[in-house]
């Protein structure tokens, strides 16, 4: 009946996730089924750690078709690829950045730590939320070699066990009503200090965004409490930067719309109509441009986030640019009025 429509072809993610859990009776089961899969499948990438780049510069190797598909990943591939297959399953999730403290060398007798940024996981499973690290559980490193032994020890675990070595740079994702800072992380445990946090009411407020809120309500929360955040900063300068792309191309589309009445009086009628749209669009994407800005300042010179200054570089030129088209339309709509008259 409906032969003329495309057939909808499954994504190997979407795939995978079916068939890990299509015969899984509730949620638990199924993000257990994904859990196990990814920690026993997925290989520690030894080599791209060892290169420490910058997560720009990954660029698409740790999304979850390349893990699938390669069958390695570093931690944000791990978290990836947990993300999607949830996803896919139907299961609440969220990808969770931060801090990792681990052991500073491979001489079990030397106590000694270091940190690492570090990427994991939080899912929901019966209305309430559990904290997953895939990659710590795959297996362990040792003399640049992976070795492959799944375990359990960072897999729903008390989040008070996770604080211990994981640091969210969101604090919402300590799942505590106590909180610590990024410093009492490095010192600690035991953490001696702690910070009264609403928990429960901004667990509930953030499950009630869409994606996109939920992308800026965790980047902001980022910035109260660490406002020098290159990550945040970068995020939510991209953010807006991107609003105002949108809002410059809503503004070009209109000036085609009028440019294209080749009839004079038709034209003034149109762009008279659209007037006080274009001066809004303008203005809009001036703010929007101008809060990029101050994000992008945020951040340091010497932090490993590629682009900020060619970014910041487009936004003075359009920044530029939108108040040689305000001047224009000032001129010629001072002269359509003077014509009227």
């Amino acid at each position: 009946m409906f032969g003329w429509m495309p057939a909808y072809t499954q994504t190997p993610v979407e795939v995978l996730a079916r068939q890990l859990t299509a015969h899984q009776s509730n949620d638990s089961l199924k993000v257990i089924a994904i859990f196990d899969w990814i920690t026993q499948h997925i290989y520690y990438d030894v080599n791209a750690y060892n290169e420490r780049l910058p997560t720009a510069t990954l660029g698409n190797s740790q999304t979850s078709a390349v893990v699938l598909q390669e069958r390695k990943a570093i931690c944000g591939g791990y978290a990836n690829l947990f993300y999607d297959l949830c996803r896919a399953a139907g299961i609440e999730v969220c990808i969770v950045e931060g801090l990792g403290k681990v052991q500073a060398n491979e001489f079990p007798q030397d106590t000694r730590t270091k940190i690492e940024d570090h990427a994991w996981n939080a899912v929901k499973i019966h209305q309430t939320w559990y904290l997953a690290d895939l990659t710590w559980s795959a297996g362990i490193v040792l003399h640049d070699q992976f070795y492959q032994k799944p375990n359990r020890f960072f897999f729903l675990s008390k989040p008070s066990t996770f604080l211990q070595y994981h640091y969210p740079y969101d604090p919402l994702w300590q799942l505590s009503d106590a909180i610590i800072t990024a410093k009492d992380f490095v010192q600690g445990p035991p953490f001696t200090t702690r910070t009264k946090f609403a928990k429960d009411s901004l667990l509930q407020a953030f499950e009630q965004l869409d994606s996109v809120g939920r992308l800026l309500n965790t980047q902001r929360r980022i910035l109260q409490y660490d406002a020098q955040n290159y990550t945040a900063n970068n995020t939510l300068g991209f953010h807006y930067a991107m609003r105002s792309t949108q809002l410059l191309q809503q503004y070009t589309r209109l000036l085609h719309v009028i440019r294209t009445e080749k009839v004079m009086t038709a034209q003034q009628k149109v762009a008279l109509t659209y007037r006080d749209k274009l001066y809004d669009l303008l203005k809009q994407a001036e703010e929007e441009l101008n809060i990029a800005l101050t994000y992008y300042n945020r951040i340091a010179p010497e932090a490993p986030v590629k682009g900020v200054e060619e970014n910041k570089r487009v936004i003075f030129l359009n920044l530029e640019g939108i108040q040689k088209d305000r001047a224009r339309m000032n001129q010629y709509y001072t002269a359509l009025s003077k014509a009227k008259k």
